[in-house]
Formats: C-alpha cells, sequence, structure tokens
C-alpha cells in the first residue's frame, strides 16, 4: 500500500504556514515511495525555491516534476529547479506544443518525458497515473491533462486548472483501471468548473475531500455541494494519505 504525502508549496489562493510565502501561480510536492515529486513549479523561481527550503526540501533530492499545463503560473519555476539540477525528468502532455496564450517556460528537450495516452507511469513511482490529454478553449485554447495517485484504498486527484473540467479527468478512471467506486480525494485548482448538482450527488458518496487551490471560482457552489468534506488549501500544509 502506498502512503502519500502532499502539500501545497506555491499558492495565492488561500492563506500559508509560518515561513511560507504566499505567491501567484501552483505547485504541489508529491512524496511517496520515498520520492519527491513536484506537480507544476508556479510562475517565479524565489518563491518555490524559499518555499522547498522552508519545507526542508533540497533541490538535488528532487526525481521528477509533473506539468499540467503550458500557462506561465504552472511551469515558470523551472529554471530554478533545472539551474540545481540539469537532467531531472519533466513530464509534459503530447500536446505541450500547440498554440496557447500566456504560454511558460520552454521545457528543454532533452527533460521531457511526453505522456503520450492515459496509463499509470510505474516507472516513476508505483500508482502514479496520467489521464489524457484534453482541449479547453479558455484563453484561446489549452490542453491538460491530470495525475491520480493511488493510496491504500482511494485515490487522490491533483489537477492544476481543470481547464477542460473535472468531469473529463473523472472519465478516464476507466481507462485507468480505477474502480468508479473507489474513494477520491480531490486537491487542485478549479478554475470555472463546478459540478452540476446531480453530478455532485452521483459523487458525493465517493468523495472523501475537495481541497480548493489557486484559480477557482465557484468556491461557494463546492463548499454547497459537499460541505465539511470541502475546504481551502494553505500554503505550506501537508496532508497525509495512508
Amino acid at each position: 500500500m502506498n502512503e502519500v504525502k502532499v502539500t501545497v508549496l506555491v499558492d495565492d489562493y488561500n492563506g500559508v504556514e509560518k515561513g511560507f510565502i504566499r505567491s501567484y501561480g501552483f505547485a504541489i510536492l508529491i512524496e511517496i515511495n520515498q520520492k519527491k515529486i513536484l506537480f507544476d513549479v508556479g510562475s517565479k523561481v524565489e518563491p518555490l525555491l524559499v518555499n522547498l527550503k522552508t519545507y526542508g526540501i533540497e533541490l538535488t533530492s528532487l526525481d521528477a516534476v509533473i506539468l499540467s499545463h503550458n500557462h506561465d503560473d504552472h511551469t515558470d519555476g523551472l529554471p530554478g529547479i533545472l539551474r540545481a539540477k540539469e537532467d531531472i525528468p519533466i513530464y509534459i502532455h503530447k500536446d505541450w506544443d500547440a498554440p496557447a496564450r500566456f504560454k511558460g517556460f520552454q521545457v528543454p528537450r532533452e527533460n521531457r518525458v511526453v505522456v503520450q495516452k492515459a496509463r499509470e507511469y510505474s516507472e516513476l513511482s508505483h500508482g502514479i497515473f496520467f489521464t489524457n490529454s484534453f482541449w479547453a478553449p479558455d484563453y484561446g485554447g489549452i490542453h491538460e491533462h491530470a495525475c491520480f495517485i493511488e493510496a491504500n484504498d482511494s485515490y487522490i486527484l491533483l489537477c492544476g486548472c481543470c481547464h477542460p473540467g473535472l468531469n473529463k479527468f473523472l472519465e478516464d478512471r476507466k481507462i485507468l483501471g480505477i474502480p468508479e467506486n473507489n474513494p477520491l480525494h480531490i486537491i487542485g485548482g478549479m478554475h470555472g468548473f463546478r459540478f452540476s448538482n446531480e453530478d455532485a450527488k452521483k459523487y458525493y458518496p465517493i468523495i472523501r475531500s475537495i481541497v480548493l487551490c489557486h484559480c477557482t471560482i465557484k468556491t461557494t457552489t463546492f463548499q454547497r455541494q459537499f460541505g465539511e468534506k470541502c475546504s481551502k488549501d494553505k500554503v505550506g500544509k501537508s496532508l497525509i494519505f495512508s
């Protein structure tokens, strides 16, 4: 069984723990099977590096970076990581180079690991799954994928901005072999997405928690639909799933 620890390291949606700094963008540290993996890297180098240091992480101990989509508030902390560990693998989806506004830092070709389709990436760590890349019309068009992580009897879904809609990522559970009745924890930015009341009622029994981050707009709707299961993130706060 996997024990998974996730810590928000970059965000400006809610508050911060003592010693951490607030910054626009989004980054989460995943700790699983003795691996340390960044999911998105925020919009600036300094806040990411400061918060990693405050948390007690040496840059050279990072094993990989996963990027959800090619917007600068999710990619532009990369130069700081690459200066410390120039050969770090960076997982991106197959549509990374498609036209988009607000494109971020150019991921070096030699660091790219391109996710072609939804599957488990056991070579990164057992229990890490990437969804397919989906297109959304936001800002003139953007592609995005998300990441499921297996933790004991539940799965954690990490989302950068949910531009294509949370439903798209949830539908990929069939392809990934994730049982539809398995409990879920959802963490990330939701942008303008909200469940219909019908879908919220359908998902309520299996969703154990929703942690809202970054760009979420429909906060009050999530709170109304999921009550005490819904919370806001806090930079520097860790959640442990075991």
